[in-house]
């Protein structure tokens, strides 16, 4: 606690010290009440999101082959509602256009980071939907344990990486959004129940996979790899091991300095401090820009690695060491 304390006043000075601190406009002591759906329809909609990636997950590692091929199908689904829900939703409530004032400079960008990771979600939908129109017909069983093999991840850790990333990728769009939301908007806070909620779920399976690594080692990095390629695939895990439960957290520290409370479904739990400017400007800063950046740095590597090593490279079996 007094370690959250000193660095919560220490980092507003680092920042000032480099005018930063100047930029950022996040103000504490909010009133902590909240307006929740009738009927706890923002808890369902949590649940929903989470049953969906869950079914994702588990039919796309599913031993009969229609299964796998439903999965894919069930996936690009999934990036054709996320592209629908920009272009046919967000795009027509004005708050691209009218949002809540910016906290720093770096959010007149996120309309632009809204349309451009709608464009990928089409883009991926596409390409999914054409990789299940290929899987039709398929009749190969897949045969893979719980636990890891030597040279391709288990049904547990195959289930927990696609569940996460999922869950993720959808708090991205969702958590940029929110926080563009003004604060007199009827659904704000259904969406802020939504995002906290899905958050605390993916801490929480990320907890899960990092126990069973240890559990279950991981399969060797590919052989085809170069040594560099090695370095920076071993590096490229950490940063996203380390950033998909530093991101929950920060969120949770400055929700509770901001003086709001946190949501698990239908469970809300009150500010666990008191309302504070400067520790919500530091772990404001770390939640807000800092860790959002490096995710998108490193998510992109790791995508654009997965897509290299398979079509540039030529190696077929890459993906199926971690998807049927």
């Amino acid at each position: 606690m007094r370690a959250w304390i000193l660095l919560s006043a220490a980092v507003p000075f680092l920042l000032s010290s480099v005018a930063v601190a100047d930029a950022v406009n996040l103000a504490a002591g909010a009133s902590g009440e909240t307006q929740r759906i009738g009927g706890h329809l923002d808890s369902w909609a949590a649940l929903a999101l989470v049953v969906a990636a869950v079914l994702v997950a588990g039919c796309l590692n599913a031993r009969a082959a229609r299964w796998r091929t439903l999965g894919t199908a069930l996936a690009g689904l999934s990036c054709a509602l996320m592209a629908g829900w920009f272009f046919a939703f967000v795009m027509g409530t004005g708050i691209l256009e009218n949002p809540k004032p910016n906290q720093t400079p770096l959010d007149s960008a996120k309309p632009a980071l809204l349309l451009g990771q709608a464009l990928i979600a089409l883009v991926a939908a596409l390409w999914l939907l054409r990789v299940a129109y290929r899987q039709l017909g398929g009749s190969d069983l897949l045969t893979v344990g719980l636990a890891n093999e030597e040279a391709r991840f288990g049904q547990v850790s195959r289930f927990l990486h696609w569940t996460i990333a999922i869950l993720f990728l959808a708090l991205i769009p969702m958590g940029i959004f929110t926080s563009m939301i003004p604060e007199d908007t009827v659904y704000r806070n259904a969406y802020y129940v939504v995002h906290k909620t899905v958050g605390v779920v993916v801490m929480a399976l990320v907890v899960v996979r990092l126990i069973w690594n240890r559990m279950s080692p991981r399969p060797a990095l590919d052989a085809a790899l170069k040594p560099r390629e090695r370095k920076l695939a071993k590096a490229v895990h950490g940063i996203l091991y380390g950033a998909l439960v530093a991101v929950p957290i920060t969120g949770f520290v400055m929700t509770s300095f901001h003086g709001y409370p946190t949501f698990f479904f239908a469970w809300e739990f009150g500010p666990f401090w008191e309302p504070s400017n400067s520790a919500t400007i530091a772990w404001g800063v770390f939640h807000k820009y800092l860790l959002p950046f490096a995710v998108y740095v490193v998510l992109s590597a790791h995508i654009i690695g997965a897509i290299k090593h398979r079509y540039i490279d030529g190696h077929k079996q890459s993906f199926r060491r971690i998807v049927g």
